[in-house]
């Protein structure tokens, strides 16, 4: 399989370990359960392409392998956060990407887990949304917490102006204002509406992010 063909199909699986991780009417475990295995199936896809990036091949394909690897480092980010409320670290990634014997057989570099990270915060920003349409509030301000020190972390980074981090710092920068302006709506002005008015609220405001909400009704 070429590397534009494993990173589509790697697309494609991660896009359903996302769906199933929004999924808020399903027991958690039964949802993780669901997306293991479309985890399993990728981390065997990255290992067959592994064998055509030994030596220095990898670093004459890395550009091409690397959306992939930073579209599963967003959904294994994702998942992370929904089972423990923490950030994935760079060794708990690396892991993934080690045989039986404890070798990489696929070398996750720095900024392909910085890229992976920026993605994360989209889908945090839906998920905070989604929490809000369900009446979670509590869990949506924590995102937005969440997010704040997400988005501390990469502003310390010195990052040269034609780097593609400072295109999705601008996203996550994006993201992290929509969740603060719900959350800040939640705060200051939900007390004032019964909760089914403010959801409705919340749920138009989600329009026009671009956001599939759940609600509980």
């Amino acid at each position: 399989m070429t590397d534009t063909g494993i990173s589509g199909v790697v697309y494609d699986r991660r896009e359903r370990i996302i769906k199933l991780s929004r999924i808020t009417h399903k027991p958690l475990k039964s949802i993780l359960n669901e997306a293991t295995t479309k985890r399993t199936e990728i981390i065997n896809m990255f290992k067959q392409v592994s064998l055509d990036l030994e030596g220095s091949d990898f670093y004459r394909y890395h550009k091409s392998i690397s959306p992939a690897i930073q579209e599963y480092i967003e959904a294994i980010s994702f998942i992370e956060y929904l089972q423990n409320d923490t950030l994935i670290s760079k060794e708990k990634v690396d892991i993934d990407f080690k045989d039986e014997e404890g070798s990489q057989f696929l070398l996750v570099t720095n900024d392909d887990y910085l890229l992976g990270i920026a993605d994360l915060t989209g889908e945090l920003m839906r998920h905070a949304i989604n929490c809000i349409g369900v009446g979670d509030h509590d869990r949506a301000i924590k995102i937005c917490k969440f997010l704040r020190d997400i988005k501390s972390g990469y502003d310390i980074l010195k990052i040269p102006k034609r780097d593609p981090l400072n295109k999705k710092m601008e996203i996550m920068h994006q993201s992290l204002i929509k969740v603060e302006d719900a959350c800040y709506a939640l705060i200051i002005r939900g007390s004032e509406y019964p909760k089914e008015f403010y959801q409705h609220i919340v749920s138009e405001h989600a329009k026009n992010f671009d956001v599939e909400m759940d609600t509980d009704e």
